[in-house]
């Protein structure tokens, strides 16, 4: 099972860090009257005149990074920096990892006046919130059905995490035989009785087309045991693994995600080693 989680998460976790897109947001810049360190404990410029202290604000932890080829002085502290500029700079720069930088430019009724003090506030946003996706699932195969759910998450790109089992739990015998029923070279006396179990975890990427359609493509684990009933010793019955209709590995997954405002739809194929191929068809919610 740890080997099952590690799988999908290894394909789910990357698609969404690569989904993620953050915008630095101005929340407000005016005149501090309450600041009066510009005046009473100035730092000055090369023509030797009190400079502007702007104070920036984020209410994020992330980690700006100022810059402005005017800066005189600048001051880091948690959640702020300080920042010295000659009076009429123009604009200064910010960054944060992770987002589109910024270049915010003063505003001509704000112009930057020697020893007067500014406030700066910024927030950390992510751009066009991601579009959760809960879908219940059912999977096809000519001789047998399963039942899942998918979750995701998307805007441009995202990804999404995918389960599913036809509740057949326990299902592991411990002989097996080949297609024509020996079981050790020697033909075994079955009695007609079958058993199947399927489950299978999936992750992997998904991608906008359109506003109305997506695609996803993703990787994981899953097993498909199907299981011949034998006579045994003494009268007992036992379950006997067929080995050629049977896979343990890796499941590969593709498809397909249509939105009707906050309705969706899916159609897609999934694998087992590439030996078992059953269609997935989905109706779900998207918000």
């Amino acid at each position: 099972m740890k080997r099952i989680l590690y799988l999908a998460v290894m394909l789910f976790v990357p698609a969404l860090l690569f989904a993620q897109d953050k915008v630095i947001v101005v929340q407000n810049f005016d005149v501090n009257l309450e600041d009066m360190r510009a005046k009473t404990d100035p730092v000055y410029d090369m023509n030797n005149k009190a400079a502007a202290l702007i104070e920036i604000i984020s209410s994020s932890k992330d980690t700006l990074h100022i810059d402005s080829d005017r800066i005189i002085q600048r001051q880091h502290y948690p959640g702020k920096w300080i920042v010295y500029l000659p009076e009429g700079t123009p604009w200064i720069d910010i960054a944060v990892d992770g987002c589109e930088p910024l270049r915010f430019e003063f505003p001509l009724k704000k112009q930057l006046h020697s020893a007067h003090s500014y406030v700066l506030e910024l927030s950390i946003r992510v751009k066009n919130p991601m579009s959760t996706l809960i879908m219940p699932t059912i999977s096809l195969n000519k001789s047998q059905v399963s039942y899942g759910l998918m979750l995701a998450l998307c805007k441009k790109n995202g990804g999404f995490l995918h389960a599913k089992t036809d509740f057949h739990f326990g299902l592991n015998p411990e002989q097996s035989c080949d297609g024509e029923g020996y079981v050790d070279g020697i033909k075994g006396w079955f009695n007609g009785n079958s058993s199947k179990s399927r489950f299978a975890i999936t992750g992997g990427y998904m991608r906008q087309i359109i506003p109305q359609l997506y695609v996803f493509v993703g990787g994981g684990y899953g097993s498909r045991i199907l299981a011949w009933e034998m006579y045994g010793s003494e009268g007992s019955y036992e379950y006997v693994r067929v080995e050629p209709y049977s896979f343990t590995g890796f499941e590969a997954e593709l498809g397909a995600i249509y939105r009707i405002r906050n309705f969706a739809i899916s159609a897609g194929v999934q694998t087992n080693k590439f030996k078992y191929v059953e269609a997935n068809i989905g109706i779900g919610v998207m918000f």
